[in-house]
């Protein structure tokens, strides 16, 4: 096999940020943690704690957990356009589970199971850009189960790959592997680790003990990057719109800049709101005063404008989606602020005399139990003595909450 990096791979090798001169390296860390994975697991928090461990020695880092096949794509991108021609050493960790594919051994995207045709992040790509660093590569492998595959792997010359169960990856990346001038065979050793590929007893994978603390323009600049890659995984949810995408946005940036907004959406999206109960919502905004241009129950920009004007007039958290007492409050106020009876008096509305409320319509009532009881009552009584409640707790059961 040669191995010679794509066009692709090597113009974007060649076009890293002029900001970064502090950086003496570049590093990629992805760990996809499946649910039975227990203690073994690299998620989130062991993500985190590699990359900042990375980070504090000048390693310009980009870190992703329990990424799917697209999340993963970017975040390679990112790591390979972040490169310039003069920084080293390049380190990729990886973990999750590893799989034989027709093309090599791929990770496989977070949620995937064993026999998935869904395509994962291919480990023969990643060699191809570490390869332009010979002797100054490492490629660490977490695995969280056998059978991986990782046997097979073909290792380019120059490429040091380093392999073990993925909680002792975790340890060994955050810990020894961090620390300057620690000679990775000893340290790998103490950690049961395989070390495979370019190897020598005095190899290092860091070999600065201080790194100069970036510039104000430099730290500017590498927020904006931060920003703009936050913005763009949550414009890809948005453009999906579904309680999956935005799951996933949160996977990749728990503490993201649109983290609220994705976590109201699942709320909302998890209350299966048809369209009866849209429309009753649109109904109880424009009772209070905003305009949803049209009761139609599509809840379009106008729409959730009126419900994060809402939110802020009551002092919620501002997001423009509803939870399940938010849709009560909302038709409370609604209700609250209906004409009341005394305004419509001058209605054709038949009462006994007296004003009274006929034993009839008190039997009905005390039998409209549920949504068809509701209904029968106000088709008897459309302006009865409990007409303006039988409303409230019809909408209220449209909505799908019960008190």
């Amino acid at each position: 096999m040669k191995w010679k990096a794509g066009l692709a791979l090597v113009g974007a090798l060649m076009a890293g940020p002029s900001f970064a001169a502090f950086i003496t390296g570049n590093a990629l860390v992805i760990g996809n943690a499946a649910p039975g994975d227990g203690t073994t697991a690299f998620g989130p928090a062991e993500v985190q704690q590699v990359a900042r461990a990375l980070r504090l020695r000048g390693q310009e880092v980009e870190a992703l957990a329990n990424g799917g096949h697209d999340a993963m794509a970017q975040a390679v991108d990112a790591f390979v356009t972040s490169i310039s021609e003069d920084e080293a050493p390049l380190i990729v960790v990886l973990s999750g589970s590893f799989a034989q594919g027709a093309d090599g051994v791929y990770l496989q995207p977070a949620g995937a199971q064993r026999g998935d045709a869904q395509p994962g992040l291919s480990l023969t790509a990643v060699l191809e850009v570490l390869v332009q660093r010979p002797r100054r590569a490492f490629l660490v492998l977490g695995e969280t189960g056998p059978d991986t595959g990782l046997a097979t792997l073909e290792i380019p010359d120059g490429v040091t790959v380093i392999r073990g169960p993925s909680d002792q990856v975790a340890q060994f990346a955050a810990h020894e592997m961090a620390h300057p001038r620690t000679r990775l065979a000893q340290a790998a050793e103490g950690y049961d680790l395989t070390i495979t590929g370019h190897t020598t007893d005095s190899l290092v994978v860091l070999e600065h003990t201080e790194v100069r603390p970036p510039t104000e323009a430099e730290k500017t600049a590498a927020q904006d990057r931060t920003r703009q890659v936050d913005d763009q995984a949550w414009q890809r949810a948005q453009s999906a719109d579904t309680a999956v995408a935005y799951r996933a946005y949160l996977d990749s940036f728990p503490q993201g800049r649109h983290a609220d907004r994705a976590e109201a959406r699942i709320t909302e999206a998890a209350l299966a709101l048809n369209p009866t109960a849209r429309r009753a919502i649109q109904r109880d905004l424009v009772q209070l005063g905003f305009d949803t241009r049209g009761i139609d129950g599509i809840f379009g920009p106008r729409t959730r404008g009126s419900i994060a004007a809402w939110q802020n007039r009551i002092g919620a958290e501002v997001t423009g989606y509803l939870d399940a007492g938010q849709i009560v409050q909302l038709a409370e106020l609604a209700a609250a602020q209906a004409p009341q009876p005394a305004l419509v008096a001058a209605l054709p509305v038949r009462q006994p005399a007296g004003n009274a409320v006929s034993a009839q319509e008190t039997a009905t009532w005390n039998r409209a139990s549920g949504e068809t009881g509701l209904r029968l009552y106000l088709g008897q009584y459309p302006n009865g003595a409990h007409a303006q409640r039988a409303r409230v707790l019809l909408s209220n059961i449209q909505r799908g909450y019960r008190p």
